[in-house]
């Protein structure tokens, strides 16, 4: 593969598009990925500087409310390019997934065609494809480690990854702790993800 050939390519396809949004979701899991996962918070970014921090309650499953909220952002907004992180196997899956069962009419048709006309663009091949571009080696690597990379020391990045860092606990269940014991952490490290891809993008591609 030409690294720098399909870097290009990429920038070309993203060339003069003003309408970008980043997304993330925040899951509870419960049987294993993709596997009757409860999404408890979305985070939307806008290459506009617009920030959306939609957080569900802990009380109630309020995941539909959530997926409901996020459509109408996207709907709003119209974007060209989406943004994600392993977006393209694992959010917009996951997504799919929980809205399956509803109602024709309820099916948030205005979410499904953007995520379906859009350029959905996953920024961890882009990173890898760059990373190959400075030292030869394509490698898939977590946004933690990708953000911390030294060829990203000098960008202004939040790097809120180390928010969910609890000695004795698993990411999955340090989110989950944050998110019912400190939503302001919890959304800090929700903003981090989207903001971060956004500078990314701004970065390498335009």
């Amino acid at each position: 593969m030409d690294y720098f050939l399909e870097l290009n390519r990429i920038r070309s396809m993203v060339a003069g598009k003003s309408r970008v949004m980043a997304f993330d979701l925040e899951t509870e899991v419960r049987d294993g990925f993709l596997r009757n996962e409860r999404i408890i918070a979305i985070s939307v970014a806008t290459l506009q500087g617009k920030v959306d921090i939609l957080t569900g309650s802990y009380e109630k499953n309020d995941q539909l409310e959530l997926l409901g909220n996020f459509s109408r952002i996207v709907e709003e907004y119209k974007p060209e390019i989406i943004l994600g992180y392993n977006h393209t196997s694992y959010d917009v899956s996951l997504i799919n997934t929980n809205t399956v069962d509803m109602p024709f009419y309820e099916k948030l048709w205005g979410l499904k065609y953007y995520l379906g006309t859009s350029y959905l663009l996953d920024m961890m091949y882009v990173c890898a494809l760059h990373g190959a571009t400075i030292n030869g080696e394509y490698r898939i690597r977590s946004l933690q480690k990708v953000v911390n990379a030294p060829e990203y020391k000098n960008l202004d990045l939040l790097r809120s990854k180390e928010e969910a860092e609890i000695t004795g606990m698993n990411k999955g269940e340090a989110i989950m702790w944050l998110w019912k014991n400190s939503r302001e952490s919890f959304e800090r490290y929700c903003r981090g993800d989207v903001v971060d891809l956004l500078e990314l993008y701004r970065y390498i591609l335009l």
